[in-house]
């Protein structure tokens, strides 16, 4: 079933948008919409959204939403903890590129949830107008709004604010592209487009750019759309679904003692993280988050960084439980040099080389210290440092 896309409105109603030939039928009446709103997109007019733009290092794309709201904790009002943060798709050609991102208040996203949840479209997508905005400096007007995207953000506005709010924001801006003629005429200014004389024009525009892959979805994390499971004609599948049963009991009793030993690993990775915290950054009291924060800050220095500390938590212990009988003592973090001295128990003086020729296979430049026989043990201390 094709997409359907609404306009949500001040008082709740939704004006409708449906293709229709090669153009749209616009009307309040909701037609062609799958069961809870599946193929619905609701657009907002913008005004309790904040639109931002920046960049977000990060090896995937949980890491990155984890990261989103620490990265635009200082350009939002409120505090993080209040206000939901949604992010634009990877660009997977590219990736040091910006990421658009999206902020609105958790309770101003709860009651759009509420009010299309009353209508039975619980599954309804949500976008807000100025996200979908095309690239580049521009302002689009639009009954009772203007819609604006300038430098790394993006915004709408009351379109009563004035002439002076207008200038104001364009300030700092150069080549701006202005779509209306009300809005050139107030920047002075020539308008390059009409905008949108009529709110039926206004949602078939915004329309035409979803079509285009444009937007934020804002029903991300833990405002995801969650669909409840279907029982319908339960009783025609009993036995398929009591084979499908005990396949997956056999498959998990077949998993179980795997997925029970990379828990425990990660605990222990974990438990190794909050350690070379303590130790490399006393002032943060074991907060990871904090000292990788401190982490990156230094790495701006020249000369190459320092692998972050959950990379270097993880080379370490993957290499002590390659050599067996192995045991990592302490940890110490010398933060001017960049350097981490790690002290282990081994099983022979060997053992040491043997650890030493595998961290240097692993991106660390590692070197062996001191190797001393303590008991039936013998203890060592490799020094390990970025690779030159």
């Amino acid at each position: 079933m094709s997409r359907v896309y609404a306009l949500l409105q001040p008082d709740g109603s939704l004006l409708v948008a449906r293709a229709k030939g090669s153009g749209w039928a616009v009307g309040k009446e909701i037609k062609g919409v799958d069961t809870r709103g599946r193929n619905l997109t609701v657009f907002l007019n913008g005004l309790d959204v904040l639109g931002l733009s920046t960049s977000i290092p990060a090896r995937n794309e949980n890491e990155a939403r984890k990261a989103a709201p620490f990265a635009v904790e200082d350009e939002i009002a409120q505090s993080v903890d209040d206000s939901h943060v949604a992010l634009s798709d990877a660009d997977k050609s590219s990736t040091d590129s910006l990421r658009h991102i999206n902020v609105v208040s958790n309770d101003t996203l709860r009651d759009i949830i509420k009010t299309l949840s009353e209508r039975g479209l619980d599954e309804a997508e949500i976008v807000a107008a100025h996200s979908l905005l095309p690239q580049g400096n521009l302002l689009y007007q639009a009954p009772g709004l203007v819609l604006g995207r300038l430098g790394d953000r993006s915004f709408a506005i009351d379109a009563s604010l004035g002439r002076d709010v207008l200038i104001s924001l364009c300030d700092s801006h150069d080549d701006i592209a202005v779509h209306g003629q009300q809005v050139a005429q107030a920047l002075d200014l020539p308008a390059k487009g009409a905008g949108a004389g009529s709110l039926e024009a206004f949602v078939t525009q915004l329309a035409s750019w979803a079509e285009k892959g444009r937007g934020i979805r804002l029903r991300q994390g833990a405002f995801e759309a969650r669909r409840p499971i279907d029982l319908d004609g339960f009783g025609r599948w009993k036995m398929a679904g009591a084979l499908a049963a005990a396949a997956a009991i056999a498959w998990f009793a077949s998993v179980l003692l795997e997925t029970n030993a990379m828990n425990t690993r990660a605990q222990q990775l974990d438990n190794l993280s909050v350690e070379f915290a303590k130790v490399g950054w006393p002032e943060v009291n074991g907060d990871v988050r904090l000292a990788l924060a401190a982490a990156g800050a230094g790495n701006g220095q020249g000369g190459q960084a320092f692998p972050s500390l959950l990379d270097a938590s993880s080379v370490i212990y993957d290499a002590i439980a390659q050599v067996e009988g192995s045991e990592l003592r302490t940890l110490r973090y010398d933060r001017a040099r960049q350097q981490i001295t790690a002290t282990v128990a081994f099983q022979s003086f060997a053992d040491v080389d043997r650890l030493t020729a595998i961290l240097n296979t692993s991106g660390l430049a590692a070197r062996s210290g001191d190797s001393r026989q303590s008991g039936t043990r013998v203890i060592g201390d490799l020094t390990l440092e970025s690779a030159s």
